[in-house]
């Protein structure tokens, strides 16, 4: 009976360690907060982070053995609110700016975003962005395209929350132009005919890093490019 007893125990305690030694232990745990910003990052139905650069991110981090976790909501300002305070360790897609770069590292490139003006069909000839003094324009909330306008001495109305009220304002003529990455048009009004698009610069859309997390990791950055720079 004893003998049974002791080969029962044996068998279990060869289990467990069979099992623990197949199981994968992650280099790094990361939190995520990402903004909501169609089609790079949004929420799903059951609110999954989902977009073009989730699943190019996912790719990336996949290769660095990171077990991460993902939470959308909002915009830029509340994802680098969520860094600043300790509660995210990135996020993405963003560009870079002097702002963000007190709290975190900007990773290398992970894929092109190209700032456009957006103007109404029959205003395409006439409009120059040069013209500053001229025209009233808009973009979205907390992002690196309304920093710029307002950096660069625009005339700008109040930005709006999302594309669509961002486009309806130059519909109604309230602007004379708006301000945003072709992607996030294109998500939603790519095929429609009463808006054309000016191509004004071409921006390097990446990751951000957190301070704190660097510095507990420090040698996590190069790890993460040399990643990028193979899934690119």
């Amino acid at each position: 009976m004893l003998g049974k007893t002791l080969l029962h125990i044996c068998l279990v305690v060869l289990v467990v360690l069979v099992v623990g030694s197949n199981t994968a232990i992650a280099s790094y745990r990361m939190h995520f907060f990402l903004p909501d910003f169609p089609p790079y990052t949004m929420p799903d139905e059951q609110g999954n982070a989902v977009g073009i650069g989730v699943d190019k991110m996912k790719l990336i981090l996949d290769s660095i053995d990171v077990d991460y976790t993902f939470k959308v909501g909002s915009n830029h300002g509340r994802a680098l609110s969520e860094l600043r305070s300790g509660r995210s360790d990135g996020f993405f897609m963003a560009s870079q700016n002097e702002q963000r770069d007190q709290f975190a590292k900007f990773a290398n490139s992970v894929m092109v975003n190209r700032w456009v003006w957006v103007v109404r069909r029959q205003s395409r000839e006439y409009f120059d962005p040069e013209n500053k003094e001229k025209y009233v324009v808009a973009s979205l909330v907390n992002t690196n395209t309304n920093f710029w306008l307002n950096k660069s001495g625009y005339k700008t109305a109040a930005p709006a929350s999302d594309i669509k009220s961002l486009i309806s304002k130059l519909s109604s003529k309230e602007v004379d132009a708006v301000f945003v990455a072709q992607e996030v048009f294109n998500e939603e009004f790519k095929y429609d005919t009463r808006f054309q698009i000016m191509v004004q610069v071409e921006k390097e859309f990446s990751v951000y890093i957190s301070n704190a997390f660097l510095k507990k990791h420090p040698e996590f950055m190069e790890k993460l490019n040399r990643a990028i720079e193979k899934h690119r």
